[in-house]
Order: structure tokens, then sequence, then C-alpha cells
């Protein structure tokens, strides 16, 4: 019975392989490199502070193409990112001061296509207001946008009280055989610098990056 279970276990497969070094038998050996897709693609979260700007504010998808821009000139940008999917938003506000109204903080989430869902919290005590929320599911703010398609379409907004962190979690593709798109006009950049761009735009400039380098 003993020699049994030897044999068997010297006819196992993945005894085989841990004798062999690690090799897997009957494992497929390439014959080729796998698929490769050259368009430089990756995740990245865009940080904002709105200091002491306070209210509602809308973000559509042309803010979200703008989030990144090179100078060509002191006044013309154009775009790095081809396309650039929203995948959440994280927005943390300070606690109120002593004695003074609780604060609140809001996301609605507001695209054409799909439920109007709001989120929102108020601080209690020393606890910061803290909102962390998805676009909702099949929703259209969950769509990939690409420049010149609905720029102007309304992803969500924003109620902001003083001092409000906002992180913004995308996924990016950015430039490939496609041509480059002018993005806003700023005043006094350098060519050849990489901005970030303020996340309601600069012609509002209230949402501004948390960054080295702001679009002037």
């Amino acid at each position: 019975m003993q020699r049994s279970k030897q044999n068997k276990r010297s006819r196992n497969p993945r005894n085989r392989s841990k004798r062999s070094g690690g090799r897997r038998t009957g494992a497929i050996l390439r014959l080729a490199p796998p698929e490769f897709i050259p368009s430089p693609a990756f995740g990245h979260v865009f940080r904002f502070t709105n200091g002491s700007n306070t209210g509602v504010f809308n973000i559509t998808r042309g803010n979200m193409l703008n989030l990144m821009q090179v100078a060509v000139t002191a006044i013309t940008t154009m775009r790095p990112i081809e396309a650039i999917k929203l995948n959440g938003l994280r927005l943390w506000s300070n606690p109120p001061a002593l004695g003074a109204a609780p604060t609140t903080v809001s996301v609605e989430w507001d695209g054409v296509q799909g439920p109007s869902t709001l989120h929102s919290d108020t601080s209690m005590g020393v606890r910061p207001a803290c909102v962390l929320t998805r676009p909702p599911r099949d929703a259209s703010e969950r769509w990939w946008s690409m420049s010149g398609s609905n720029e102007a379409d309304q992803l969500f907004s924003l109620v902001l009280p003083a001092d409000t962190v906002i992180d913004v979690l995308t996924s990016i593709r950015l430039v490939d055989n496609e041509a480059s798109t002018a993005g806003e006009v700023p005043a006094g950049a350098t060519p050849g610098t990489l901005y970030y761009d303020y996340l309601d735009g600069i012609a509002s400039a209230k949402l501004a990056p948390v960054s080295v380098s702001v679009l002037p």
C-alpha cells in the first residue's frame, strides 16, 4: 500500500514539475510576442483645494480634458490627454470652528444619461465632512471623455464649504497618433512646460490644483 502511494506521487505532474526546476510539463510555448498596445495609459489622482471659495461648482467633460496641458507658447497650450475617464471623487472639508454651524459637502452626479444622484455629508464636532463616491452604474459619467466630443456635457456639481480638499480619480489615455487639441488660453506660460489646470478652468480659477506647475 505504501509503495502504491509512492508510485502515485511519482506519476503526479506537479511532483515532476517541482523536480524539473518549476517548469510545468505540457506548458504552451509562446511562438510570438504578445499583443502590444503602444498608446500610453495610466491611472492618476488629481487633487484640488477651493480655499475660501464657496458655493456650487459645475464640472464638464471639457474641464476634465483640460486637467493637464503643455504650453506651446506663452498664450497657447495643447492637451496631452486624448481621453479621460472619471472613476470617482473623494472630498474632505474642515470641521467647523468651535461654536460655529456644521459644514456640508456634497457631490451631485448629473450627467445627461443616467439618474441625478446626490451624495453629501455634514461635519460633526471635530470630524470633517467626507464624501467618497463613484459615478452611478451604467450612467454617462462613467463614459470616456474625448476631445471634441460633447465637451459641454456636465458630469457633476460640487457644493463646497471653505478649505475643502477634492480628489478626482481618473484613467487617462495620452495622445498617440491623433493630432493634439488646443487647450485653454493662459497668460505668460513657459513653452514646453507641463501644467495642471484648475478643476473649474482658468476662466473661473477657484478650484486650484495641488501642483508645482499651475496654469497661469
